[in-house]
């Protein structure tokens, strides 16, 4: 069976060891559980999804495991109950000669005689294919999806290192903003508008508030009253992709933090307390009118 090995820019050396098929599956009779991997007897860390790491270019690549404790009779748990029908010990022929008629009984009466089996050891003779990279996506990062030729559609365990893409841009932001101060709607592609728009309500640098009167029983209004925070509306259109793509995983990623820094950043400045002097509009209202539009954007 081919091993796929990463050669790491820090050094590390990443081989995709999956459990052998000879150690079994679990609910599938007898199985043997891992115990230990090892690059030239030296115990490996292990990363996620069947790889695992080590500091040198391995030669010989072992997987250790425990099989489970066979079964090799059964005895009477009540040594005082023993008869002719039910006989001290049972073997394993035995127990299943009576097992449809009397499973019950059998299981209330006696029970499973173990014995321990001898360690296993899996060589994976490979041959080794050397890759240059850094390791898969773990589940809590961004996942890719990649291009990957047709006869490798069935080795997800290296498609990072092939061209592709990050999904979920746009839905990763639209969350991160809700959370951000002063939002107050974050949606995509509304009202048939491509792009995420964001709206927010930013107060004055220089606190206005503003009189509310109370209403009566009929909807006229009082003398009464409160009084409230003034804040400027202010509502972004950012065309924000839904994918990063990339060469690499490792390309993409990159570009994908720094979008995600990109668009924050643009979101937090438009969140600065509205200027007082120029009335929360970009530009002091004397004439100027005409630049609104583009100073609106470029917040």
């Amino acid at each position: 069976m081919t091993v796929y090995a990463l050669r790491h820019p820090d050094g590390r050396w990443l081989y995709h060891l999956p459990k052998p098929e000879a150690f079994g599956k679990p609910g599938f009779g007898s199985r043997a559980e891992v115990t230990g991997v090892y690059a030239d007897g030296q115990p490996m860390q292990q990363l996620h999804a069947d790889w695992w790491a080590t500091d040198h270019e391995a030669e010989r690549l072992t997987t250790t495991g425990q099989p489970s404790a066979k079964t090799t009779g059964y005895r009477l748990t009540d040594p005082s109950a023993e008869s002719v029908r039910y006989p001290a010990t049972l073997t394993v022929d035995e127990w299943n000669e009576r097992r449809d008629r009397e499973s019950d009984t059998l299981w209330t009466l006696y029970t499973n005689v173990h014995e321990e089996q001898p360690a296993l050891e899996h060589v994976y003779e490979g041959p080794i294919v050397v890759l240059e990279g850094r390791e898969p996506p773990t589940p809590d990062e961004p996942q890719w999806i990649a291009q990957l030729p047709h006869a490798l559609t069935e080795r997800p365990e290296y498609k990072h290192l092939f061209p592709g893409h990050i999904p979920g841009l746009d839905d990763y932001l639209t969350a991160k903003f809700k959370a951000m101060p002063y939002v107050d709607f974050v949606g995509s592609n509304f009202q048939g508008k491509p792009g995420v728009h964001v709206s927010l309500k930013v107060p004055y640098d220089e606190p206005r508030t503003q009189f509310k009167a109370h209403t009566g029983r009929r909807g006229q209004p009082l003398k009464s009253g409160y009084h409230v925070q003034v804040t400027v509306n202010r509502r972004l259109t950012l065309p924000i992709p839904s994918r990063v793509p990339g060469d690499t995983y490792e390309e993409a990623l990159a570009s994908w933090h720094q979008q995600i820094e990109y668009w924050t950043c643009a979101v937090k400045e438009a969140s600065v307390a509205a200027c007082s002097h120029c009335n929360g509009n970009g530009f002091v209202a004397d004439g100027s009118e005409k630049y609104s539009e583009s100073l609106y954007k470029a917040l």
